[in-house]
């Protein structure tokens, strides 16, 4: 009895679970920084500074606005919590830490994660707050719908419900990439949308709403909603290196491909200005409907 629970512990809480998805987050997100810095010709922080900024918001004190409504501390930790099991279903280098997952629960807990950033925004009752949740909920229209038709090509391709089996298909078969390649592009759009990442940080626009929805936030709460953010980007990744860009079926493979995404991403972040959150909506459709194109040659030609 023991001998079976240990793996499936040492699974869950170490590799590939949630000890891994932390690591491999907060490595990412410093990653990112650095290569943004340099592309900018700045110094930029060591890529070991999300650990130290983390650690650092753990032992800073929870300060409670006094307008502050019911779920000002239950939103953010529903958040890291839904993003967490996200990473536990999503296949990492060929394996996954609760089975084989399901797309449907995925997307779920995708989905429940930035709701719930967003639901702790209104919490706050700060005017900054509530239009970053306002702005998140509104992107959340936007990217949503090229996300969803995205993930529906290489799930109507393989016939499964399954990430795991769609890795392990491309792992055989090659890239859904190749294949659909405007599916790829779409669910790229949507990993910057549903991170955030500039051209597409619009519920969080500093220059105008301070911090947006985490305005109000110190200590712990905040290192949950800046772990959620970090996370999040991971998991995306991993997703896509599983559903278009190639599978993994070891670390080199899984670290190699999305290392080279999180360079696409880090490009965007540099190179784009932030849009209108109009102009949000009517982007992310449009490449809805790009996706769209590979999900009707898939079904009908």
């Amino acid at each position: 009895m023991i001998e079976q629970i240990l793996p499936m512990l040492f699974s869950i809480l170490v590799y590939p679970g949630v000890l891994f998805l932390f690591v491999g987050a907060f490595l990412y997100a410093g990653i990112l920084r650095k290569l943004a810095a340099r592309m900018q010709n700045r110094v930029g922080p060591p890529i070991w500074q999300p650990f130290l900024d983390f650690i650092k918001l753990l032992g800073k004190q929870d300060i409670t606005p006094i307008q502050a409504k019911i779920g000002f501390t239950l939103w953010p930790l529903v958040a890291i919590a839904s993003v967490t099991i996200a990473g536990l279903i999503t296949p990492i280098a060929g394996v996954t830490a609760l089975g084989s997952g399901d797309i449907i629960l995925l997307v779920y807990f995708l989905s429940l994660a930035s709701l719930s950033l967003y639901m702790a925004g209104f919490a706050s009752a700060n005017p900054f707050g509530v239009v970053g949740a306002k702005r998140g909920i509104t992107q959340m229209l936007a990217y949503e719908f090229p996300f969803i038709v995205s993930l529906l090509v290489p799930i109507i391709f393989v016939s499964t419900l399954s990430p795991f089996a769609v890795n392990l298909f491309q792992l055989q078969y090659g890239w859904v990439l190749h294949f659909y390649p405007l599916a790829g592009i779409a669910y790229f759009i949507s990993i910057l949308a549903k991170a955030e990442i500039p051209p597409f940080h619009v519920p969080e626009a500093h220059q105008e709403i301070v911090s947006g929805y985490s305005t109000e936030y110190t200590g712990t709460r905040l290192a949950m909603i800046d772990a959620t953010h970090m996370l999040k980007l991971f998991v995306l990744i991993a997703l896509g290196v599983a559903m278009f860009y190639g599978g993994s079926g070891g670390i080199l493979g899984f670290l190699l491909k999305s290392l080279i995404i999180l360079l696409f991403v880090v490009l965007s972040r540099v190179l784009m200005v932030r849009l209108r959150i109009d102009h949000v909506l009517k982007f992310c459709w449009i490449f809805g409907f790009i996706a769209l194109i590979d999900l009707v040659r898939l079904l009908f030609l």
